[in-house]
């Protein structure tokens, strides 16, 4: 596999590379920038339908299934705005077979806080400014970039392209 070396293992963001949570958000909040009504809008959701609403990214499934067999899949990590958020994207998880551990960012916190990046652990993200963060401290990452925006950044365009 080109993505991964011997030993290395992946920890995947959710929202935008395993749900297509981003396009349901922008659908309900369109172009809103006042922080205050996206707090009341992210705690007044009904987490439970909001991720069953959401549309699963092409090939995430058999991706992360596949990853998770070769042990290679060893986490998630998600940022969450409440406790229920985070509750029922594991659960989703856990109906489509992922088994892997989930870990809770909570917002403004950097994952390489939540997670210690190392060599060895490669984070999988749709955020550019995540993954510069993460490989600023000392891990490695890849960027989704499904729309193949110009970037200097190692990235995927389809999730199946990490199996190659």
């Amino acid at each position: 596999m080109k993505y991964f070396k011997d030993g290395e293992i992946l920890l995947s963001d959710f929202d935008g590379v395993f749900l297509d949570s981003q396009k349901k958000f922008n659908e309900v909040m369109k172009e809103e920038t006042d922080l205050d009504k996206w707090m009341d809008f992210l705690n007044g959701i009904n987490w439970k339908k909001f991720v069953h609403e959401c549309e699963l990214v092409p090939g995430a499934v058999d991706t992360f299934t596949e990853l998770q067999r070769l042990k290679i899949l060893k986490g998630f990590i998600t940022r969450i705005h409440s406790f229920d958020e985070g509750k029922e994207k594991c659960l989703l998880l856990r109906e489509l077979g992922l088994e892997v551990p989930v870990y809770y960012v909570l917002p403004e916190q950097p994952k390489s806080i939540v997670y210690r990046p190392n060599r060895k652990v490669i984070l999988l993200d749709d955020n550019l400014e995540n993954c510069e963060e993460w490989s600023l401290n000392c891990g490695k990452s890849i960027l989704y970039n499904p729309n193949e925006k110009n970037t200097e950044k190692k990235y995927v365009k389809s999730l199946t392209d990490l199996l190659k």
